[in-house]
């Protein structure tokens, strides 16, 4: 659950940022703070649908990608149309917007998970490492033994 709000959160904030930067772009100067709330809603509709969408295993990552891209896509349009947001950004910039989020969450989803791999390996290499100790003192004393008895 921690986890899950982290990531909500954290997936907010890029798609802040990233809408300032295109809001820049476009000559803005503020954001409202009810699209800061409006975001953050959307975010957290997203990770429940990730849930569901989880739940149903696929076998291809891609299909499932394209599928909670899909998803993200259609949450989007859905609720700039009832937020109210192309009054200040085109569907078109929505969409790009949209899609650069994201894989950018992607791309952290795929570093972290890749941190954890290096930690789980690193944890299972150092266990490996006192298991075969205690093995390898025990063959050097039989190997000892066998060389005394000849």
């Amino acid at each position: 659950m921690k986890r899950v709000i982290m990531n909500i959160l954290t997936t907010t904030g890029i798609v802040l940022v990233i809408l300032a930067i295109i809001a820049l772009c476009y000559g803005g100067t503020v954001v409202c703070i009810s699209t800061i709330f409006q975001a953050l809603f959307l975010n957290i509709l997203i990770y429940i649908g990730f849930v569901f969408i989880d739940k149903k295993e696929c076998s291809y990552s891609i299909i499932e990608t394209g599928i909670k891209l899909l998803y993200v896509i259609i949450l989007a349009l859905f609720f700039g149309n009832i937020f109210g947001w192309y009054s200040s950004i085109p569907i078109g910039i929505l969409l790009i917007m949209t899609i650069i989020a994201f894989f950018v969450c992607i791309l952290l989803d795929v570093i972290h998970v890749k941190n954890e791999v290096k930690c789980i390996n690193e944890i299972i290499k150092e266990k490996t490492v006192i298991r075969s100790y205690p093995q390898s003192i025990i063959y050097a004393i039989i190997r000892q033994r066998s060389h005394k008895e000849q």
